[in-house]
């Protein structure tokens, strides 16, 4: 299997403080790899160290066969979205000027630029006008917002830390059902961070599991054991692994 994204050895320091310590796995061309993990586990960290914010100290990392500390030359290729982004009414960016940042023009979008816009919004489920003001929008659409305008140079490697944050369940259930479709419709890859197991195991191919070092890697179902769990958490945690099974043809091939 084509592999888009290569870790090993990774270890990272911030300051005189270890936060991750010899990471190694693939994320697979093509597929959903969601990394999980408690507060503190270094995943937001390891996020920002694959796409070279962060240096590490030690280890290799690929991405889309390029040494990531060569990142501008395949920065084209990939679109990340943080967990947080916040606008408030003092910076006026409207949906138009946040998708002219995607362009080559100084200013404004081309038609065609204009078009794929609102393709991409409609895709989404946002039909609102474009000079709507970002700070306006509520989470569910903002993510929404996010996601079109991750699309808008046709990326093959998408990363998300936290995709539906501060969503309700049942619009966490909507974003996660967003990404399968368009995931499988672009055959992009996606690496995303998530807290929500009942969600991974319904849409992540592979599951990273993660707590400063990696505890496991591999099929959802098949990794994801109450021994793992409480070794990664400390606590017993209560999930559902037999949605895995339901839900078995569901993941993102």
């Amino acid at each position: 299997m084509d592999t888009a994204i290569s870790l090993k050895d990774v270890s990272v320091r911030l300051g005189d403080s270890p936060i991750l310590k010899d990471i190694t796995f693939d994320v697979p061309k093509g597929a959903t790899t969601a990394i999980i993990g408690p507060n503190g586990a270094g995943k937001s960290i390891l996020l920002k160290t694959i796409l070279n914010q962060i240096k590490k100290s030690a280890g290799s990392i690929d991405i889309l066969g390029t040494p990531n500390e060569q990142y501008r030359k395949i920065a084209p290729k990939v679109s990340y979205i943080p967990q947080k982004i916040f606008f408030d009414d003092t910076f006026p960016l409207t949906l138009e000027g946040l998708f002219s940042l995607k362009t080559k023009r100084w200013l404004g979008l081309s038609q065609k630029d204009d078009q794929k816009m609102k393709q991409l919004l409609h895709r989404v489920g946002i039909n609102i006008p474009t000079d709507t003001r970002l700070y306006t929008l509520s989470g569910g659409q903002l993510q929404r917002v996010l996601i079109a305008y991750s699309l808008m140079d046709d990326p093959e490697l998408v990363i998300m830390d936290e995709p539906a944050a501060g969503i309700d369940i049942t619009g966490q259930e909507t974003i996660y059902e967003l990404l399968k479709r368009i995931q499988q419709e672009e055959k992009i890859t996606l690496l995303l961070v998530s807290h929500e197991l009942d969600i991974v195991i319904r849409y992540a191919r592979q599951v990273i599991c993660l707590n400063q070092k990696l505890i496991c890697a591999g099929v959802p179902h098949e990794v994801l054991s109450d021994d793992i769990l409480q070794k990664m958490y400390g606590t017993p945690v209560a999930h559902h692994i037999h949605t895995a099974n339901s839900h078995a043809d569901g993941h993102t091939h």
